[in-house]
This record gives structure tokens, C-alpha cells and sequence, in this order.
């Protein structure tokens, strides 16, 4: 599952040449606009959700598993997309409350996986976390190289092919829960 990430644009130019986003974001949750790519464009801003049918508009899919993409009605004929990152946050469940983890891949840019309905909104897609990282959710983001990006865009990709890109990962502080921090202590790494 993937409920927050982060994209920050200093000392990163490839992203402030985008024009699409103008400060680092260090909790971007669902609901925000988020920097995704299509195959039939470059970079844009969506919406990170897709409504959910029969709920006015009130419930939206933030994530969408891989496996069942083809099956569910909701993804089924939906655009692939990749969404920008260079980082995400999972939580452990460690009795009755939950531990937020930072994610990262040495501070480098990725693309997660994700389909999109174009004017409307976007998911991430999800597979089984990797070995290293079920300890903390079952679940993590399908995590794209470049190699991978044009695969996934273009619906070339098969569950055998989805690549394994090694992640770092650190605990963070609980504030990262409440969508009202926005700052870089969020991923500094803390003890407990």
C-alpha cells in the first residue's frame, strides 16, 4: 500500500525543469495533485484518486493492485501512468498503534507504477512488498527504473517482469501521520 510519498524538486533539476511542481513535498497524500507521465505525454498534474462509483464523489482508490487490474471494473480500462517520487512511507502495525517508515532509493528520482483516468484522476498500483520489506506492510508500490517506465507505459509488462529495485528504509517520526506537516524533519530518521 502506499497512503503517502514524497517528490522534492531542490538540488534535483530534472524535476524543477517540469514546471509542475515548485517546492519539495515531504507528505503528499491522497487528494493532492501529483506529477505523473503517460505514454502519450511527457509530465503532468492529476488528481491522486479515482472515484469510487455510487459514492458521489466522496470515496476514491488511492492504490490499485497489480494483480487484479484486469478484473476490477474500476481499473480495467484505464490509462497506465507512473507517478514521480523519491520516496514513500508505510506503517507497521506494532501492537495497537502503527509505525511510520520512510522509504527511499538513495534520495534518486523513481516512477511507482499506476493507471490513470485522464481528467479525472490517478492510483498507484501495488504489488506484494519484497522480502526485505514485509516485515513492516505486506504491500509496497511497483517500483519503476527507466528501463521499466516504458514497459509499464506502453502495457508491456507481465508480473514476472516487474522489476526488483533495492530500497533503503528508516523509521520516521508519528507526525508524518497528519497531513498538515510538510517539512523535511519528517524523513529524518528517528529511535524509538
Amino acid at each position: 500500500m502506499c497512503g503517502r510519498y514524497t517528490l522534492s524538486v531542490s538540488n534535483k533539476p530534472a524535476v524543477e525543469k517540469l514546471g509542475l511542481q515548485t517546492s519539495d513535498r515531504f507528505n503528499i497524500a491522497p487528494q493532492s495533485q501529483v506529477v505523473i507521465k503517460t505514454a502519450a505525454s511527457d509530465h503532468a498534474s492529476a488528481h491522486w484518486g479515482i472515484p469510487l462509483g455510487g459514492s458521489g464523489g466522496s470515496r476514491f482508490a488511492t492504490n490499485a493492485r497489480f494483480e487484479t487490474l484486469d478484473a476490477k471494473p474500476l481499473f480495467r480500462d484505464l490509462v497506465r501512468c507512473a507517478l514521480l517520487a523519491d520516496g514513500w512511507y508505510e506503517w507497521q502495525r506494532v501492537g495497537s498503534r502503527k509505525q511510520p517508515w520512510y522509504h527511499r532509493r538513495g534520495g534518486d528520482l523513481f516512477y511507482m507504477a499506476g493507471v490513470y483516468q485522464p481528467g479525472i484522476g490517478c492510483a498507484v498500483v501495488t504489488q506484494g512488498a519484497a522480502a526485505t520489506l514485509a516485515k513492516i506492510h505486506h504491500r509496497q508500490p511497483v517500483l519503476l527504473d527507466e528501463q521499466h517506465l516504458h514497459l509499464w507505459l506502453n502495457g508491456e509488462q507481465s508480473s514476472e517482469e516487474l522489476p526488483t529495485l533495492e530500497v533503503s528504509f528508516h523509521l520516521v517520526a508519528m507526525r508524518v501521520g497528519n497531513t498538515r506537516y510538510d517539512d523535511s524533519d519528517l524523513i529524518a530518521p528517528v529511535h524509538i
